[in-house]
This record gives structure tokens, sequence and C-alpha cells, in this order.
């Protein structure tokens, strides 16, 4: 029997969903190695929600991108929720995703994705942010999630943390 040539090998013992996936969000559940549970560490040197963000100059004369208002609860009524992060330093480009999950919520099926968002990074960037707009419907009362991911597209994605916020009832207007 003759053997393989290698490019054919390797295709044999790729799993099928290496070559479903088209989209380059993620998508099912990526988990790997117990960090599916603690904040996102390593390549940041912050990361918080927030209520916004804002582009200030920094002190090497370079752009960074700060946190409004960090916060871990939100009021329903919120138009968007970010995830505004500081990086150390990188020699790569690479991009950043954050998946929104509902965990607990009165009427939303455990962990269900609202969405996903993510930003490409490149090697002069210091920060930045991912964030997801209220839903037509608004914003499900309950316990929350972002999941981020860094790679550099759905090929190599790594779950690297996860952030959890709450919302709250809007509040009554006075």
């Amino acid at each position: 029997m003759k053997a393989l040539p290698p490019f054919l090998a390797v295709l044999l013992v790729l799993p099928i969903s290496s070559f479903a996936q088209s989209d380059d969000a993620p998508q099912g559940p990526l988990g790997n190695s117990g960090f599916e549970d603690r904040a996102p560490e390593g390549m940041f040197s912050s990361i918080v929600m927030a209520h916004g963000q804002e582009m200030v100059m920094g002190q090497a004369r370079s752009f960074q991108i700060v946190p409004v208002n960090p916060t871990k609860t939100f009021y329903a009524d919120v138009p968007e929720i970010f995830v505004v992060f500081s990086l150390q330093q990188h020699d790569s480009e690479f991009k950043v995703y954050g998946r929104w999950v509902v965990e607990r919520s009165e009427g939303v099926p455990p962990n269900h994705v609202l969405g996903t968002d993510a930003m490409i990074l490149m090697t002069e960037d210091e920060s930045g942010f991912v964030s997801l707009k209220r839903p037509k419907n608004g914003w499900p009362i309950g316990d929350y999630k972002v999941e981020i991911f860094t790679g550099t597209g759905s090929h190599d994605m790594s779950k690297v943390g996860t952030l959890r916020f709450q919302v709250l009832p809007a509040k009554a207007s006075s």
C-alpha cells in the first residue's frame, strides 16, 4: 500500500468542524483548560465593563481608549455595554472577541447568546474595546457574562477569560 501525500494525511485527521465554520466570530462552546470562569489576564494589563469609552492622548503621545463609568451593574435602559481593555506590549496583529451571554433571566433560556463583537488590534495599539448595543426588546433583567476570546481568526480562537455583570430594571424617572 502506498503512503498518502503529507497534505492528504493531514486532511484525514482534521475534525469536520475545522471546515464547517465560515463566520469569524466564536459560535459554539470554546472552552480550554480552566479559563472559563476567571477574568482575562496575561495580555491584558486591565479589562473592565463600562458604560462607554473615550479616546485620550496617552503619556507617549499616542491615543488610548479608556473606560467611562466602569461598573459591573447596568440598568435595562442603557443603550450599549462596553468591555474596555489595556494591553501588555505585543508583537503581532490579533483580534479580541467578546461574546455576550445571558446566564440567567426570566423568559430567556439559560446561557442564551445575545451577540458578539470583535476588534482588530495592530502592534502599535495599547488599548481597545468591544461592545454590544441594547437588543430591540431591551436588555433582559438578570445575570450575564462576556466571554473574551483572542486569535487571528476563527481557526485559532482561544478563550482567555470571562467577565460577569448584572442588568437591573430601569430606574423610574423622578
